[in-house]
């Protein structure tokens, strides 16, 4: 006899961009970012030293930014990991289009 455990299965998306902004108008931008996904996916934000966490139902990460580029680290709930294709182009269009 065996048992069958299962988990919410989480898995990372990994978004990385270069940026020659500098640290202040970089936490500025990541600020503007937040606060678009905030309005598509009903996160909310807070800012840890130069990293900004997001948490959201379903999501948590970070964007963490420096004077040369955002690395953004999402989790996603399995079922919103099921969503990720879509999900990874709303988020990359929105800080390309900051980062523009």
């Amino acid at each position: 006899m065996f048992t069958l455990e299962t988990k919410a299965r989480r898995d990372s998306m990994r978004i990385r961009r270069n940026h020659k902004l500098g640290i202040e108008e970089a936490r500025t931008r990541a600020d503007r970012i937040a606060d678009d996904l905030k309005q598509q996916f009903s996160v909310t934000k807070q800012w840890r030293g130069d990293s900004l966490i997001v948490k959201g139902k379903g999501v948590s990460g970070h964007l963490d930014v420096d004077d040369t580029h955002f690395e953004l680290n999402v989790t996603l709930s399995f079922a919103l990991k099921l969503m990720e294709g879509p999900i990874r182009s709303v988020i990359e269009k929105t800080i390309d289009e900051e980062l523009a």
